[in-house]
């Protein structure tokens, strides 16, 4: 495997998607400052989660991924979502100003997240299996750096902890700009455009359905938990015991581990069957949740990690 390449998306990656949950991070302040609910964290998620569908609609829709250098897409993007990450911790003054700007910083991963799987195909395809399992790693990585960012807070209030992320997306920026794209994807400059029904009729397909919604599921799961995964330690800890931040860090970092070990065992054993397997346990843990909120604090917290 070529080492180089792939440390520099993987870590461009990890830098680029923190911009993701940076806002979640700094939730209880906002909750002061702007005067919200725990619901309008939600909806400052939904907002990115809204501008990512549109956005990765968009470049489906138009081929621009196609008819483009992926490295500068992935650089324009983060730039993009750097800029706008910044506007929202500088610029906006309530929830729906804040609103917008999430908007935007979903629209830009769309040329991160998806680029960098790109990207990584150009550069690895042999190990196209082992490598995206880092690169989700970093995905899920750089969804837990803005929590790990705040809970080693200076003083310098919540707006620090979203600049920090955008000056590392800037950082990635730089990196995939540097490095370009590999040698084994060619641009089709005359792509014709894919167009909705195309799409969609892919869905025709049993194996290829089995897989996407599988996906949309776990996804569904996933973005909820990361999103309550602060309230949900507060209200395991007791909002005496003080910030949520490291906890909530070690809580969805440690995926990135799992990310990682799936890789690893569905060479072994096949990628269905990872996947099957974790889906289950996932699943069996929402399930629980519910129920165990009484249960002792250690316990509660290894729930949470599985």
């Amino acid at each position: 495997m070529r080492a180089y390449p792939l440390a520099v998306i993987v870590i461009a990656q990890l830098f680029g998607t923190s911009l993701w949950f940076s806002a979640n991070a700094a939730g209880d302040d906002l909750m002061r400052a702007w005067a919200l609910q725990a619901a309008d964290i939600g909806r400052l998620t939904i907002a990115v989660q809204l501008g990512f569908i549109l956005g990765t609609l968009g470049f489906a829709l138009s081929g621009l991924a196609d008819r483009f250098a992926a490295s500068r897409i992935f650089a324009v993007c983060a730039v993009l979502g750097a800029a706008a990450n910044a506007g929202f911790a500088l610029l906006a003054h309530g929830l729906g100003e804040g609103l917008a700007w999430r908007f935007v910083v979903g629209l830009a991963l769309a040329g991160v997240y998806p680029l960098g799987m790109k990207l990584v195909v150009s550069w690895v395809p042999q190990h196209a299996g082992a490598a995206l399992a880092w690169l989700v790693g970093m995905l899920t990585l750089g969804t837990a750096l803005p929590h790990g960012v705040r809970a080693l807070d200076a003083g310098w209030g919540w707006q620090a902890t979203l600049l920090v992320s955008s000056l590392l997306a800037l950082l990635a920026a730089g990196m995939i700009l540097a490095l370009g794209d590999g040698p084994h994807l060619a641009r089709r400059p005359g792509a014709a455009r894919l167009r909705l029904g195309e799409g969609l009729y892919a869905l025709r397909e049993p194996r290829f359905r089995a897989s996407a919604f599988g996906y949309f599921g776990h996804q569904w799961e996933l973005y909820a938990f990361w999103t309550l995964v602060p309230l949900l330690v507060t209200a395991a800890r007791g909002a005496e015991a003080g910030p949520s931040s490291g906890p909530a860090f070690a809580v969805i970092g440690i995926g990135a581990a799992g990310c990682v070990l799936g890789g690893l065992l569905s060479r072994r054993i096949g990628s269905a069957r990872v996947a099957a397997v974790a889906l289950a346990v996932s699943a069996l843990c929402c399930a629980i949740y519910p129920f165990a909120t009484d249960w002792p604090p250690l316990l509660l917290a290894a729930l949470m990690l599985v």
